[in-house]
């Protein structure tokens, strides 16, 4: 609830009259910290995987584009990864390429077109889930296309529940409110049931579409309320345990073992369960110590020359 009132709140302001450059700024400086810090550690993880293959031109090349958050070439290294430090930063790429286009557009971003928007994406997901019997894809060059159908469905369709909760459209739909732990139920559902390679396309499909869209319009049918206690700690770590998690996993499980032979090894579940309280405790720390009052300072320092007049 917490990440989708920020979200919603910086809709609030474009309305209030924030220019699509402040927007983005806004972006950036919730995401730039903890991405940084992640590229950093996943291209030392990447030269040090790649130091016999020659490959340190290539690195190098993708490790810039990556910097101000743009996919990387295709220049060579294997498989072709868009963010081949850190591959799931692309999601962070192409949102912010959303952004951009929300941003800039809103003028003339009606709630028709917007309508439009989401209609024809979500028909090009609908056939791509039927014709790869999948969705799972985007982070590497081969099917970045799904990527940028992706994202254009999913943020365009929040922003749209967005302006269905602040017109008043979302009450008659929830007019009675489901308990929070049914939500939760609903989704742990589709994100963990096991189903058939023949129905996943299918599958994946009615949760992007339908499921997913239900259950976030669902989360903000209620009046927001102030997040605290362990809705305040999941919301600050839920970004940084995202960003850090492959550069982090791979430290865990490939570097740990070379560096320390002589290090014990837990067997599953239980090193899972502790690199995940590790990454958490270490994600709170950083979120709260260096990576909030960091953006307070920036917010104020860059947007009060960002706002027109």
């Amino acid at each position: 609830m917490k990440s989708l009132n920020l979200i919603f709140g910086r809709v609030l302001r474009l309305q209030d009259g924030m220019g699509g450059r402040a927007f983005i700024v806004t972006r950036l400086i919730r995401l730039y910290p903890f991405y940084i810090l992640a590229l950093a550690l996943g291209t030392v993880e990447l030269a040090y995987y790649y130091r016999n293959d020659h490959l340190a031109a290539e690195i190098i090349l993708s490790s810039v584009f990556n910097f101000v958050m743009l996919p990387s070439p295709p220049v060579g290294i294997p498989y072709q990864p868009l963010f081949p430090a850190n591959f799931v930063a692309w999601t962070l790429s192409f949102e912010l390429f959303a952004n951009a286009a929300y941003g800039f557009g809103f003028g003339v971003l009606t709630h028709k077109r917007l309508g439009v928007i989401v209609g024809i994406s979500g028909l090009m997901l609908l056939a791509l889930a039927l014709v790869r019997g999948n969705l799972n894809g985007g982070a590497y060059w081969p099917d970045a296309h799904l990527a940028a159908i992706r994202v254009t469905f999913s943020f365009f369709v929040g922003v749209l529940i967005h302006r269905a909760r602040e017109t008043g459209k979302l009450a008659p739909l929830f007019s009675v409110k489901l308990p929070q732990i049914i939500i939760i139920a609903i989704t742990v559902g589709a994100l963990g049931s096991p189903i058939s390679p023949v129905l996943r396309g299918l599958f994946d499909a009615a949760c992007v579409l339908l499921v997913f869209p239900l259950i976030v319009a669902a989360s903000i049918g209620r009046n927001p309320v102030p997040s605290r206690g362990m809705c305040a700690f999941l919301g600050e770590i839920s970004y940084p345990i995202y960003v850090l998690q492959i550069p982090v996993f791979t430290i865990g499980v490939m570097g740990l073992p070379k560096l320390l032979p002589g290090l014990p090894q837990l067997p599953a579940p239980w090193s899972g369960i502790l690199l995940l309280a590790a990454l958490c405790t270490a994600s709170w720390f950083m979120a709260t110590r260096i990576d909030i009052p960091l953006r307070r300072r920036l917010n104020a320092a860059v947007l009060r020359h960002l706002q027109p007049g």
